[in-house]
């Protein structure tokens, strides 16, 4: 998502006038999405390669890369300063580099936040924490040195990881009835590294 939609949606919450009774028409059970760009960043770490031989991955570097992103959620907010929120996110497939080698990445998972907010006029500004369950799947190439001698050989290799870990963000939202616009900053705690996500979306409360 261009940097351009994300301010389009702070204007919107910034400048337009709040409509009648905003914070009531925003609490309540609510769905909603959206769209931005994620960085993802991994590490393949300690990794033994598949070859008879025993040999371990060294000198591997760190996979840093953007990429596109979307997320869907949904949550409840039975008073104005609290809520619950869960989610599906998926930082889609980035390609970039492990050192000199081509590689790429899937990152994706479910999470959990609770969330504060801090009704003001115009706007809602609101933080939040929680878990979150992150696949992640690193594919590329690298050297690998035999154990106890200097022979090194390149190779290919494919780690899959899965981990429970913090995560925290927040953002601002502005109502237009149910329908909320939303910008909002995550970052998550995963395998190998610390992937951020930055989004424009919108939701709905029932």
């Amino acid at each position: 998502m261009k940097t351009g939609a994300l301010s389009a949606v702070l204007a919107a919450c910034l400048f337009s006038p709040p409509p009648a009774n905003a914070d009531s028409d925003l609490l309540g059970l609510y769905v909603g999405a959206a769209v931005g760009q994620g960085r993802v960043k991994a590490s393949p770490g300690s990794l033994e390669s598949s070859q008879p031989d025993a040999t371990t991955l060294v000198d591997p570097a760190n996979f840093n890369a953007t990429h596109s992103a979307f997320k869907v959620m949904a949550g409840v907010r039975p008073i104005s300063e609290l809520g619950a929120e869960v989610g599906y996110v998926d930082f889609g497939h980035p390609t970039g580099h492990l050192g000199a080698a081509t590689s790429d990445v899937t990152l994706k998972g479910a999470d959990a936040f609770a969330v504060a907010y801090l009704p003001i006029p115009f706007v809602d500004f609101f933080v939040k924490a929680g878990l979150a369950r992150l696949d992640n799947r690193l594919s590329g190439a690298g050297s690998f040195v035999t154990v106890g001698s200097t022979i090194e050989h390149s190779g290919l290799f494919r780690l899959d990881r899965s981990n429970t870990n913090f995560a925290v963000g927040g953002g601002v939202q502005y109502s237009l009835g149910p329908l909320a616009l939303r910008a909002e900053y995550e970052r998550f705690e995963a395998a190998g590294g610390s992937p951020t996500l930055l989004t424009a979306g919108a939701a709905w409360t029932f």
